[in-house]
């Protein structure tokens, strides 16, 4: 069983998103399908860094040797990224980030390697804001998915990024491939029941309670699969029986091994408190 809520698991401050409507994409009456998208690499563990003999005073410098990063995003990037590149044909080891001289490669079976690519991610992401409140080193501040993936793309992982604008569109978005989500998450979802779902049934009455029990912070995460898919003829999509998997990144004793399961219907009534993005490799 997962341990629980720790203060380092979140970013310490919001960011304002900015808007991009020139990359909007929203679903209509298209036919759609269940998808289970591969992530090539292991599950992360953005916690337990020094049993995972990771250490970030030396990864980067001017950084504490800490056991814990707030760097969701940089681990949700990580496995779309991954997810993506190798779907186009891409070698794995070929995924690079760098800086000083040294450069860091994703690998297909060590999770410390990747989570180290995925912090090094972390710290030159955070660097873009030029704002040292918001930068790692000195502090953990997370980031958003925006920032990854101006990221990704002006240094060469990606071409460009779309940005499906409520859940319909991220089920459009899912046919081709993962989804990155930031999104609160609310205390009551730290513990996924016996299938998988953080959500209960996906009902309003599920969403109030896990309102209720409070918001432990922001939180980046990827969306792999469309488990289940209840869609009518017309192209009409029934969000409460419709089952999408996510990729955490707090290691493979969080949910379904890694996973979490929630319902689409969950994800529309966040509405404007979610973000979707989803790269172009």
């Amino acid at each position: 069983m997962y341990a629980g809520i720790t203060p380092t698991k979140f970013g310490q401050y919001p960011i304002t998103a900015r808007l991009d409507a020139e990359r909007a994409l929203f679903h209509k009456t298209q036919q759609l399908k269940e998808v289970d998208w591969e992530i090539p690499i292991p599950v992360l563990d953005q916690e337990d860094l020094l049993a995972q003999s990771i250490d970030t005073s030396k990864l980067v410098p001017g950084a504490a040797a800490v056991d814990a990063l707030g760097s969701c995003t940089a681990n949700a990037t990580a496995a779309h990224v991954a997810q993506l590149s190798v779907a186009a044909g891409k070698d794995l080891e070929s995924i690079e980030v760098g800086f000083g001289g040294k450069v860091w490669r994703m690998s297909p079976n060590s999770a410390p390697a990747n989570e180290e690519w995925a912090i090094v991610f972390y710290h030159l992401d955070t660097d873009q804001t030029n704002d040292a409140s918001q930068e790692w080193p000195p502090t953990d501040c997370g980031s958003t998915g925006q920032y990854c993936c101006e990221f990704a793309v002006a240094h060469g992982l990606a071409k460009n990024y779309i940005v499906p604008h409520n859940i319909q569109g991220a089920l459009l978005a899912l046919q081709k491939g993962t989804v990155i989500q930031g999104a609160p998450w609310f205390n009551s979802w730290f513990q996924p029941d016996s299938d998988g779902f953080i959500d209960g049934d996906g009902s309003v009455e599920a969403f109030e309670a896990a309102i209720q029990s409070g918001v432990a912070g922001g939180h980046e995460t990827c969306q792999r699969a469309i488990k289940q898919l209840a869609q009518s003829s017309t192209g009409a999509i029934n969000l409460q029986k419709t089952v999408i998997a996510i990729r955490n990144s707090w290691s493979v004793k969080f949910g379904l091994d890694g996973d979490y399961l929630i319902h689409a219907s969950t994800l529309n009534l966040l509405g404007h408190y979610i973000d979707y993005k989803q790269l172009v490799i």
